[in-house]
Protein backbone atom coordinates (compact mmCIF):
# COMPACT_ATOMS: atom_id res chain seq x y z
CA UNK A 1 0.00 0.00 0.00
CA UNK A 2 2.77 2.56 1.32
CA UNK A 3 4.60 1.61 -2.45
CA UNK A 4 1.16 2.75 -4.27
CA UNK A 5 1.18 5.71 -2.55
CA UNK A 6 4.87 6.75 -3.56
CA UNK A 7 3.88 5.87 -7.08
CA UNK A 8 0.80 8.39 -7.08
CA UNK A 9 2.63 10.95 -5.27
CA UNK A 10 5.40 10.91 -7.89
CA UNK A 11 2.91 10.23 -10.78
CA UNK A 12 1.14 13.49 -9.07
CA UNK A 13 4.34 15.56 -8.75
CA UNK A 14 4.85 15.04 -12.85
CA UNK A 15 1.84 16.63 -13.94
CA UNK A 16 1.76 19.28 -11.22
CA UNK A 17 5.15 19.52 -11.21
CA UNK A 18 4.90 23.65 -12.23
CA UNK A 19 2.02 23.99 -10.84
CA UNK A 20 2.23 23.04 -6.93
CA UNK A 21 -0.62 24.60 -5.24
CA UNK A 22 -3.08 23.16 -8.05
CA UNK A 23 -1.89 19.89 -7.19
CA UNK A 24 -1.69 20.21 -3.63
CA UNK A 25 -5.65 21.75 -3.81
CA UNK A 26 -7.17 18.61 -5.81
CA UNK A 27 -5.40 16.57 -3.38
CA UNK A 28 -6.89 17.85 -0.63
CA UNK A 29 -10.50 18.15 -2.13
CA UNK A 30 -10.16 14.07 -2.67
CA UNK A 31 -8.80 13.65 0.90
CA UNK A 32 -5.84 12.09 -0.50
CA UNK A 33 -3.75 10.13 -2.80
CA UNK A 34 -5.54 7.40 -3.07
CA UNK A 35 -8.97 8.81 -3.51
CA UNK A 36 -7.31 10.88 -6.13
CA UNK A 37 -6.44 8.28 -8.37
CA UNK A 38 -9.45 6.63 -7.82
CA UNK A 39 -11.00 9.27 -9.59
CA UNK A 40 -12.94 8.87 -13.00
CA UNK A 41 -13.00 12.01 -15.78
CA UNK A 42 -15.99 13.15 -14.53
CA UNK A 43 -15.40 13.49 -10.69
CA UNK A 44 -11.50 15.11 -12.03
CA UNK A 45 -13.59 17.79 -14.24
CA UNK A 46 -15.69 18.92 -12.00
CA UNK A 47 -12.91 20.24 -9.76
CA UNK A 48 -10.93 20.91 -12.99
CA UNK A 49 -12.75 22.88 -14.86
CA UNK A 50 -10.73 23.79 -18.35
CA UNK A 51 -7.64 21.27 -16.95
CA UNK A 52 -8.78 18.40 -19.95
CA UNK A 53 -5.00 18.15 -20.81
CA UNK A 54 -4.12 17.36 -16.99
CA UNK A 55 -6.76 15.25 -16.90
CA UNK A 56 -5.71 13.29 -19.43
CA UNK A 57 -2.45 13.18 -18.42
CA UNK A 58 -3.86 11.66 -14.70
CA UNK A 59 -5.53 8.71 -16.27
CA UNK A 60 -3.03 8.13 -18.85
CA UNK A 61 -2.10 4.58 -17.25
CA UNK A 62 1.53 5.43 -19.05
CA UNK A 63 1.81 7.80 -15.68
CA UNK A 64 1.82 5.32 -13.33
CA UNK A 65 4.12 3.33 -15.07
CA UNK A 66 6.56 5.85 -15.03
CA UNK A 67 5.98 6.32 -11.79
CA UNK A 68 6.53 2.92 -10.84
CA UNK A 69 10.33 3.17 -12.38
CA UNK A 70 10.55 6.27 -10.92
CA UNK A 71 9.73 4.69 -7.40
CA UNK A 72 11.95 1.82 -7.80
CA UNK A 73 15.02 3.72 -9.11
CA UNK A 74 14.94 5.67 -6.15
CA UNK A 75 14.17 2.92 -3.75
CA UNK A 76 17.61 1.23 -5.31
CA UNK A 77 19.76 3.98 -5.09
CA UNK A 78 18.93 4.84 -1.32
CA UNK A 79 16.76 8.17 -1.81
CA UNK A 80 13.33 8.68 0.43
CA UNK A 81 10.73 9.94 -0.99
CA UNK A 82 8.52 12.52 0.69
CA UNK A 83 5.08 13.05 -0.22
CA UNK A 84 3.35 16.34 0.77
CA UNK A 85 0.65 14.80 2.53
CA UNK A 86 2.62 11.46 4.02
CA UNK A 87 4.40 11.59 7.29
CA UNK A 88 7.96 12.72 7.07
CA UNK A 89 7.71 15.75 4.66
CA UNK A 90 9.37 18.37 6.31
CA UNK A 91 6.72 20.38 8.44
CA UNK A 92 8.84 24.01 7.78
CA UNK A 93 8.46 23.60 3.74
CA UNK A 94 4.90 22.00 3.91
CA UNK A 95 3.54 25.62 5.57
CA UNK A 96 4.70 27.26 2.08
CA UNK A 97 1.85 27.50 -0.30
CA UNK A 98 3.91 26.79 -2.86
CA UNK A 99 5.90 23.63 -1.80
CA UNK A 100 6.71 20.95 -3.98
CA UNK A 101 4.12 17.89 -3.90
CA UNK A 102 7.19 14.91 -3.96
CA UNK A 103 10.95 15.54 -2.58
CA UNK A 104 13.64 13.09 -2.59
CA UNK A 105 15.66 12.86 -0.22
CA UNK A 106 19.35 11.62 -0.43
CA UNK A 107 21.12 10.91 3.18
CA UNK A 108 19.18 10.25 6.52
CA UNK A 109 19.73 13.71 8.67
CA UNK A 110 15.97 15.05 10.19
CA UNK A 111 15.03 17.35 7.63
CA UNK A 112 12.31 18.62 10.58
CA UNK A 113 15.48 19.49 13.04
CA UNK A 114 14.17 21.64 15.73
CA UNK A 115 17.04 24.73 14.49
CA UNK A 116 17.44 25.14 10.99
CA UNK A 117 19.48 28.04 9.15
CA UNK A 118 19.79 28.51 5.26
CA UNK A 119 22.65 30.43 4.15
CA UNK A 120 22.36 31.95 -0.25
CA UNK A 121 25.56 33.90 -2.20
CA UNK A 122 27.32 34.73 -4.74
CA UNK A 123 28.81 31.73 -6.67
CA UNK A 124 32.03 34.57 -7.01
CA UNK A 125 32.60 34.84 -3.67
CA UNK A 126 35.39 37.18 -2.31
CA UNK A 127 37.70 36.04 0.30
CA UNK A 128 35.91 38.31 2.64
CA UNK A 129 32.55 37.01 1.96
CA UNK A 130 34.16 33.45 2.96
CA UNK A 131 35.72 34.18 6.08
CA UNK A 132 32.70 35.89 7.33
CA UNK A 133 30.31 32.84 6.07
CA UNK A 134 33.00 30.60 7.83
CA UNK A 135 33.01 32.45 11.12
CA UNK A 136 29.54 33.09 11.23
CA UNK A 137 28.37 28.99 10.50
CA UNK A 138 31.22 27.53 12.28
CA UNK A 139 30.29 29.05 15.30
CA UNK A 140 27.20 27.69 15.45
CA UNK A 141 29.21 24.52 15.92
CA UNK A 142 29.80 25.38 19.04
CA UNK A 143 25.80 25.38 20.26
CA UNK A 144 24.20 22.84 22.62
CA UNK A 145 21.76 22.10 19.86
CA UNK A 146 23.12 22.61 16.78
CA UNK A 147 21.44 23.94 13.66
CA UNK A 148 20.94 21.97 10.48
CA UNK A 149 22.88 23.87 7.66
CA UNK A 150 20.64 24.34 4.78
CA UNK A 151 22.27 25.70 0.70
CA UNK A 152 22.16 25.04 -2.92
CA UNK A 153 25.80 23.25 -3.55
CA UNK A 154 26.26 25.98 -5.99
CA UNK A 155 30.36 27.03 -6.25
CA UNK A 156 31.43 30.38 -4.11
CA UNK A 157 29.23 30.70 -0.59
CA UNK A 158 27.08 27.78 -1.17
CA UNK A 159 29.77 25.27 -0.61
CA UNK A 160 31.61 26.93 2.12
CA UNK A 161 28.57 26.82 4.05
CA UNK A 162 28.25 23.15 3.48
CA UNK A 163 31.90 22.45 3.90
CA UNK A 164 31.80 24.74 7.42
CA UNK A 165 28.95 23.16 8.94
CA UNK A 166 30.72 19.48 8.03
CA UNK A 167 33.70 20.60 9.70
CA UNK A 168 32.21 21.67 12.73
CA UNK A 169 29.86 19.43 13.36
CA UNK A 170 26.61 20.47 11.60
CA UNK A 171 24.45 18.56 9.70
CA UNK A 172 23.82 19.75 6.11
CA UNK A 173 21.54 20.05 3.47
CA UNK A 174 22.32 20.38 -0.21
CA UNK A 175 19.19 21.17 -2.65
CA UNK A 176 19.92 20.15 -6.20
CA UNK A 177 18.81 22.39 -9.30
CA UNK A 178 18.40 19.10 -11.10
CA UNK A 179 17.53 15.40 -10.29
CA UNK A 180 19.66 13.36 -7.71
CA UNK A 181 20.91 11.12 -10.57
CA UNK A 182 23.83 13.97 -11.95
CA UNK A 183 25.53 16.29 -9.37
CA UNK A 184 25.54 19.78 -10.18
CA UNK A 185 28.29 21.21 -10.25
CA UNK A 186 30.61 18.52 -10.94
CA UNK A 187 33.27 20.15 -9.00
CA UNK A 188 31.76 19.36 -5.70
CA UNK A 189 30.96 15.65 -6.37
CA UNK A 190 32.87 14.92 -3.39
CA UNK A 191 31.79 17.51 -1.28
CA UNK A 192 28.29 15.95 -2.26
CA UNK A 193 29.32 12.36 -1.47
CA UNK A 194 30.05 13.70 2.33
CA UNK A 195 26.82 15.58 2.84
CA UNK A 196 24.60 12.53 1.38
CA UNK A 197 26.79 10.80 4.47
CA UNK A 198 26.33 13.49 7.22
CA UNK A 199 23.35 15.10 5.84
CA UNK A 200 21.12 15.13 2.77
CA UNK A 201 20.77 15.76 -0.86
CA UNK A 202 16.97 17.59 -1.75
CA UNK A 203 15.88 17.60 -5.28
CA UNK A 204 12.31 18.24 -6.41
CA UNK A 205 13.18 17.24 -9.55
CA UNK A 206 12.48 13.73 -11.27
CA UNK A 207 15.87 11.68 -12.46
CA UNK A 208 17.18 13.03 -15.81
CA UNK A 209 15.97 16.69 -15.24
CA UNK A 210 19.17 19.04 -16.49
CA UNK A 211 19.87 21.90 -14.42
CA UNK A 212 18.76 25.38 -16.38
CA UNK A 213 17.73 28.45 -15.10
CA UNK A 214 14.64 27.79 -14.69
CA UNK A 215 15.37 25.26 -12.14
CA UNK A 216 17.57 27.12 -9.62
CA UNK A 217 14.77 29.55 -9.27
CA UNK A 218 12.82 27.14 -8.17
CA UNK A 219 15.26 25.42 -6.22
CA UNK A 220 15.21 28.43 -4.46
CA UNK A 221 12.15 28.39 -3.11
CA UNK A 222 13.18 24.86 -1.38
CA UNK A 223 16.18 26.17 0.51
CA UNK A 224 14.11 29.28 1.93
CA UNK A 225 11.23 26.85 2.91
CA UNK A 226 13.24 24.13 4.77
CA UNK A 227 14.64 26.81 7.10
CA UNK A 228 13.67 28.70 9.61
CA UNK A 229 15.92 31.65 8.36
CA UNK A 230 17.97 32.76 5.96
CA UNK A 231 21.27 34.13 5.98
CA UNK A 232 22.41 36.11 2.65
CA UNK A 233 26.51 35.61 3.09
CA UNK A 234 27.84 37.95 0.29
CA UNK A 235 25.68 38.64 -3.14
CA UNK A 236 26.59 41.21 -5.87
CA UNK A 237 23.36 43.99 -6.72
CA UNK A 238 21.30 41.28 -8.86
CA UNK A 239 21.71 36.90 -7.38
CA UNK A 240 20.18 33.93 -6.61
CA UNK A 241 20.77 34.73 -3.40
CA UNK A 242 18.54 37.87 -3.02
CA UNK A 243 15.41 36.43 -4.95
CA UNK A 244 16.17 33.48 -2.30
CA UNK A 245 15.65 36.28 0.62
CA UNK A 246 12.74 37.70 -0.51
CA UNK A 247 11.13 34.34 -0.73
CA UNK A 248 11.86 33.87 2.67
CA UNK A 249 10.38 36.65 3.53
CA UNK A 250 7.16 35.76 2.05
CA UNK A 251 7.22 32.84 4.13
CA UNK A 252 7.53 35.05 7.11
CA UNK A 253 10.96 33.68 7.58
CA UNK A 254 13.96 35.49 9.35
CA UNK A 255 16.47 36.95 7.56
CA UNK A 256 20.29 38.09 7.73
CA UNK A 257 22.98 39.84 5.90
CA UNK A 258 26.13 39.96 6.50
CA UNK A 259 27.24 43.88 5.98
CA UNK A 260 30.29 44.62 3.56
CA UNK A 261 32.47 47.37 2.68
CA UNK A 262 31.21 50.10 0.72
CA UNK A 263 33.61 49.67 -1.82
CA UNK A 264 32.93 46.06 -2.57
CA UNK A 265 30.38 45.38 -5.63
CA UNK A 266 29.99 42.14 -4.06
CA UNK A 267 28.39 43.13 -0.75
CA UNK A 268 26.39 45.53 -2.92
CA UNK A 269 22.80 43.17 -2.53
CA UNK A 270 23.04 42.95 1.28
CA UNK A 271 24.21 46.29 2.60
CA UNK A 272 21.03 47.37 0.13
CA UNK A 273 18.56 45.10 2.19
CA UNK A 274 20.53 45.88 5.65
CA UNK A 275 19.80 49.32 4.76
CA UNK A 276 16.22 48.93 3.77
CA UNK A 277 15.51 47.06 6.73
CA UNK A 278 14.83 43.99 4.89
CA UNK A 279 17.45 42.07 6.82
CA UNK A 280 18.91 42.02 10.50
CA UNK A 281 22.34 43.20 10.13
CA UNK A 282 25.01 40.26 11.45
CA UNK A 283 27.43 41.93 13.71
CA UNK A 284 29.25 39.18 15.35
CA UNK A 285 28.69 35.45 15.52
CA UNK A 286 25.82 36.12 18.22
CA UNK A 287 23.71 38.04 15.95
CA UNK A 288 21.39 34.61 14.85
CA UNK A 289 21.53 32.42 17.63
CA UNK A 290 20.24 35.31 19.93
CA UNK A 291 17.70 36.87 17.86
CA UNK A 292 16.46 33.19 16.89
CA UNK A 293 16.41 32.33 20.63
CA UNK A 294 19.52 29.83 20.34
CA UNK A 295 20.60 31.42 22.91
CA UNK A 296 23.24 29.91 24.50
CA UNK A 297 26.65 31.96 24.92
CA UNK A 298 28.90 31.15 22.24
CA UNK A 299 32.69 30.17 22.61
CA UNK A 300 34.55 32.65 20.47
CA UNK A 301 37.48 30.25 19.22
CA UNK A 302 38.50 30.28 15.97
CA UNK A 303 39.32 26.89 14.92
CA UNK A 304 41.05 25.61 11.45
CA UNK A 305 38.62 23.09 10.72
CA UNK A 306 40.25 22.73 6.84
CA UNK A 307 42.91 20.27 7.13
CA UNK A 308 42.06 17.09 7.48
CA UNK A 309 43.55 13.68 8.21
CA UNK A 310 45.86 12.22 5.24
CA UNK A 311 46.56 15.32 3.97
CA UNK A 312 50.06 15.43 2.33
CA UNK A 313 52.25 18.02 4.03
CA UNK A 314 52.30 20.32 0.60
CA UNK A 315 47.98 19.75 0.52
CA UNK A 316 48.48 21.48 4.49
CA UNK A 317 51.12 24.16 3.44
CA UNK A 318 48.74 25.41 0.59
CA UNK A 319 45.25 25.17 2.49
CA UNK A 320 47.09 27.04 5.81
CA UNK A 321 48.12 30.02 3.02
CA UNK A 322 45.22 30.41 1.75
CA UNK A 323 43.50 30.13 5.25
CA UNK A 324 45.95 33.08 6.53
CA UNK A 325 46.57 34.94 3.54
CA UNK A 326 43.20 34.69 1.29
CA UNK A 327 43.16 34.80 -2.20
CA UNK A 328 46.33 33.59 -3.98
CA UNK A 329 47.45 33.14 -7.94
CA UNK A 330 49.52 30.19 -8.74
CA UNK A 331 52.43 31.77 -8.72
CA UNK A 332 52.25 32.99 -5.70
CA UNK A 333 51.83 30.20 -3.81
CA UNK A 334 54.57 28.85 -5.57
CA UNK A 335 56.90 31.37 -4.76
CA UNK A 336 55.69 31.30 -0.98
CA UNK A 337 55.86 27.06 -0.79
CA UNK A 338 59.33 27.28 -2.51
CA UNK A 339 58.26 24.79 -5.00
CA UNK A 340 57.97 25.30 -9.33
CA UNK A 341 54.82 26.69 -10.86
CA UNK A 342 53.78 23.49 -12.38
CA UNK A 343 54.20 22.31 -9.30
CA UNK A 344 51.80 24.32 -7.38
CA UNK A 345 49.13 24.33 -10.08
CA UNK A 346 48.90 20.77 -10.03
CA UNK A 347 48.62 20.84 -6.28
CA UNK A 348 45.85 23.40 -6.55
CA UNK A 349 43.78 21.61 -9.13
CA UNK A 350 44.07 18.70 -7.00
CA UNK A 351 42.51 20.55 -3.94
CA UNK A 352 39.64 22.50 -6.03
CA UNK A 353 39.00 18.44 -7.60
CA UNK A 354 38.44 18.05 -3.73
CA UNK A 355 35.87 20.69 -3.34
CA UNK A 356 38.81 21.94 -0.58
CA UNK A 357 39.54 25.25 -2.90
CA UNK A 358 38.04 26.93 -5.40
CA UNK A 359 38.93 30.39 -7.86
CA UNK A 360 37.93 33.87 -6.81
CA UNK A 361 37.00 34.46 -10.19
CA UNK A 362 39.85 36.44 -11.12
CA UNK A 363 42.50 33.51 -11.19
CA UNK A 364 43.33 33.69 -7.27
CA UNK A 365 42.80 30.45 -5.67
CA UNK A 366 40.56 30.92 -1.78
CA UNK A 367 39.97 28.04 0.23
CA UNK A 368 36.63 26.75 1.31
Amino acid sequence: METDLLVYGCALSKVFAYKCAAGRQLLEHFGGLAALFAAGRKELAAVMPGGARMIDQLLDPALLDWAAQEVEWAQTEGIRLLVIDRPGYPRRLAACEDAPLLLYCKGTVNLDAPRALAVVGTRKASWHGREACRRVVGALGDLAEKPLIVSGLALGIDGCAHLTALENGLATVAVLPCGLDEIYPRQHEELARRIAAHGALVSDFARGTAPVAFTFLRRNRIIAGLADATLLAESYRRGGGLITMQLASSYNRDTFAIPGRLSDASFEGNNRLIAKQEAVLVADEETIPVTLGWAEALRRQRRTPLLRPGDTPQQRAALQLLQQRGPLSVDAVAALMSIGVDAASVLLLELEMAGRVGGDGNKFFVSL
